[in-house]
């Protein structure tokens, strides 16, 4: 009976321990929220200075030789790789008091040698960089005789970038809806790589080829599939028209969103949290489509996946 009594009494202890935590997160959701919220305000209420602060980081951008260089996205998402990977998941890894937000115990952080991470960015930069070399860049703004002037050489050394800064606004709607415009446009691939045998097998196999979950399984791809992924990353940019600046902010927002999906931690701050509504999936769904390869092939959003959810069980009935 003092077992029993015993035990009840941890039982009631645990309860109230799990009751205060799920306050506390809430309570720091709401805190971030009304951070973001503020900030926002914020932004409408400073627009005019904001907006000149635009203006001179264009100008500024304009007179660097790095800037101008076709080569600078492509870089930039192999640096913004390269400082993500070893700074966010492997933080994670180390902070003990996280463990509890681990999707399954057996994710981990693995590590990499530098002589691999090299190896990894030389792989995942060489077909961008082939690409860059030999397509001539277009940006909205731009004099389309340049263009033309550029094509008559083989091989591209610099953009041919606009004048013209990006209005602040519109840096922040077209970055936003191109997130989302890929996240749709990525869903039927994503779906098309699963249900069809030969493109699972030529192009998806190995992103699903690991023992356990680990935030390296983001950048492990075949060549065709990096190539798909960059290409409609940047078909949704260039529907929205998106300013040279959109698209440099664009890089480190993508490359976050597809590590945090890999780090296999359902952390209670995370953005999928603070999004309400269940808009965004996040690492515990992303983790289930690894385990299972059958469900929440969006990358990033959940709607299209409910769905389709929705369809397959009206089958069903």
């Amino acid at each position: 009976m003092k077992a029993q009594r015993v035990q009840q009494q941890h039982d009631k202890e645990d309860v109230l321990t799990e009751s205060t935590e799920q306050s506390g997160h809430v309570f720091t959701v709401a805190i971030i929220r009304g951070v973001i919220a503020l900030t926002a305000a914020a932004c409408v209420y400073y627009y005019d200075p904001i907006q000149r602060w635009t203006n001179s980081a264009w100008y500024w951008l304009l007179q660097s030789s790095l800037f101008n260089s076709v080569y600078f996205e492509s870089w930039l998402a192999t640096f913004c790789y390269a400082v993500l990977i070893p700074i966010y998941p492997y933080a994670l890894h180390y902070m003990k008091s996280l463990n509890k937000y681990k999707v399954r115990p057996s994710v981990t952080y693995e590590h990499q040698s530098i002589a691999g991470m090299l190896l990894d960015a030389v792989i995942y930069t060489a077909p961008l960089m082939l690409l860059d070399t030999f397509i001539v860049k277009k940006y909205h703004g731009v004099d389309p005789e340049i263009w033309v002037e550029k094509r008559k050489s083989w091989i591209q050394t610099t953009r041919a970038l606009p004048l013209d800064p990006p209005s602040f606004s519109g840096l922040v709607f077209d970055l936003i809806a191109s997130v989302l415009l890929y996240d749709a446009m990525f869903f039927f691939l994503h779906f098309a790589l699963h249900k069809n045998f030969w493109l699972y097998k030529t192009f998806h196999a190995l992103h699903h080829d690991h023992d356990v979950m680990h935030a390296h399984v983001t950048n492990q791809l075949t060549v065709g599939e990096r190539l798909a992924l960059i290409l409609s990353a940047n078909f949704a940019l260039k529907v929205f028209n998106s300013h040279p600046v959109t698209r440099a902010l664009f890089v480190p927002v993508f490359i976050y969103l597809l590590i945090d999906n890999h780090t296999g931690y359902d952390l209670p701050w995370g953005l999928h949290k603070i999004v309400p509504f269940g808009i965004m999936g996040g690492p515990r769904k992303h983790y289930a489509h690894h385990l299972e390869g059958k469900r929440h092939y969006q990358p990033f959003l959940t709607y299209l996946d409910n769905l389709l959810e929705m369809k397959q069980k009206n089958k069903l009935l």
